[in-house]
């Protein structure tokens, strides 16, 4: 829910009018791997793309959501970079 929630937000969108999250990930997976932390093993993620925006879930609780063209652009301007 978590996720959907912040992706909808993000969007400016409904979260209703959003494709369903188990189309790209098992929602259910992504929960356990959430609630089954330990604090002792350091950080688990799952990064998925849905509704063009890359999203990364930690085991910690954070969720970051980045549009895939702001990707692109980031890895093209990184290339620039390493070309000069």
């Amino acid at each position: 829910m978590a996720v959907v929630a912040t992706l909808a937000d993000v969007t400016d969108t409904d979260p209703v009018e959003l494709d369903p999250l188990h189309s790209t990930v098992d929602a259910d997976e992504l929960d356990a791997l959430v609630h089954v932390r330990n604090g002792t093993n350091g950080d688990t993620h799952v990064a998925f793309t849905h509704e063009g925006h890359a999203i990364t879930v930690h085991s910690y609780g954070v969720i970051t959501i980045t549009p895939e063209h702001e990707l692109t652009v980031g890895k093209h301007e990184r290339g620039r970079e390493d070309d000069v």
